[in-house]
């Protein structure tokens, strides 16, 4: 019988995990399509990836509190009935 987990791996939320997919979906893709269309794929993602490198503001993440879980709201929704 096969068993599904309730919870997906921490590590396929990481944006660098989700990066890492999108590429490998690009170059698949642009791969069925031809073999120039996969170098323009990869310069292209390595454009947005730079961007995104100089864009992300690593500073402020450090600083704040993580977002709540869906059990966190769950309980703070229950302790407040």
């Amino acid at each position: 019988m096969l068993r599904i987990p309730k919870r997906p791996a921490n590590w396929l939320r990481t944006p660098t995990a989700q990066i890492l997919a999108a590429g490998l979906v690009m170059v698949g893709g642009a791969w069925l399509i031809a073999l120039w269309m996969v170098g323009i794929v990869l310069m292209l993602a390595g454009l947005g990836l730079g961007a995104d490198a100089l864009l992300r503001d690593n500073s402020a993440s450090s600083s704040r509190k993580p977002l709540p879980t869906h059990e966190d709201v769950l309980e703070r929704y229950r302790r407040a009935r």
